[in-house]
């Protein structure tokens, strides 16, 4: 049955591929395992994660239904508003990289609800590293509350923000911050669905609110890596990543103090160049 399955999938792979569409649609047999199908087609674990509602990718059901992108990358739905040279920015991505894969020019309209693909090989490619700290933006977007004393958005009382909000749509990708494992990845109180990451020295990044989780407890994840989605979940008032660095002695740090200037999230990185600028 695995073989015939194998070679059922290859099939639908071509025929989609002719047809210009980017996914297939994939029926769990007895005995699948989800690293075994990643393995067997070469799309990362969490490209699956991210296009699926798999609760644990450790256990599968029989006659589930798992959305196989024909390549490793992933799906972008346009919002009102949007433009390919926004998209690229949240996916710190080069925009001649998302027209080719899509089968866009300079000239091509966007529109509300288009499906964009995004290759994996496109992603953070112009996202930027503070050399001294090893820390990149976790999301591109607005910075909507600092870290420190604030005024509760729901009480109105001064309380800590031990982290920095920034401020985008749902659905935005939000990546690791820096090299590490996964040590959370599920629904936690006010922090809605977040997840933490340990990294070698003992710290820990946390990635909070979101509206998916693209990544299982225990998985390694590099910098740069997708590993979720921007949302409003658990005690959150409108669409946005939490973003907490926390010190191996378990206190919380100005992510600031980390991260490199908010006015280069984004950086185009041409040949010859030092690497500054698209804002």
């Amino acid at each position: 049955m695995r073989v015939k399955g194998l070679i059922f999938l290859v099939i639908l792979v071509f025929l989609c591929t002719a047809l210009g569409n980017s996914y297939v649609r994939y029926l769990v047999e007895p005995g699948d395992k989800l690293f075994n199908i990643i393995r067997d087609y070469n799309i990362r674990i969490s490209t699956i994660l991210d296009f699926n509602c798999i609760d644990d990718p450790r256990c599968l059901e029989s006659g589930q239904a798992i959305y196989i992108p024909v390549r490793d990358g992933f799906f972008y739905d346009v919002q009102e508003g949007d433009s390919l040279e926004y998209i690229a920015k949240l996916f710190f991505a080069l925009v001649e990289d998302i027209m080719k894969a899509n089968g866009l020019s300079y000239s091509s309209k966007i529109f509300t609800g288009q499906r964009l693909f995004i290759p994996l090989e496109a992603v953070s490619v112009c996202s930027n590293v503070n050399i001294s700290t090893q820390y990149s933006w976790p999301v591109y977007g607005k910075i909507s509350s600092e870290f420190g004393w604030r005024k509760d958005p729901f009480t109105g009382t001064s309380t800590f923000h031990s982290g920095l909000d920034i401020a985008v749509q749902q659905g935005a990708p939000v990546f690791a911050a820096r090299d590490g494992t996964v040590i959370e990845a599920a629904d936690n109180g006010g922090y809605g669905l977040n997840i933490i990451i340990l990294h070698a020295d003992g710290s820990k990044t946390r990635y909070a609110h979101l509206s998916h989780i693209s990544v299982y407890s225990g998985q390694r994840v590099a910098r740069g890596e997708l590993i979720g989605r921007v949302g409003e979940t658990g005690r959150a008032t409108g669409p946005h990543l939490h973003f907490e660095i926390i010190d191996s002695k378990d206190q919380c740090k100005d992510p600031r103090s980390y991260l490199s200037s908010s006015q280069y999230m984004y950086v185009r990185k041409e040949p010859g160049s030092l690497g500054l600028g698209g804002k």
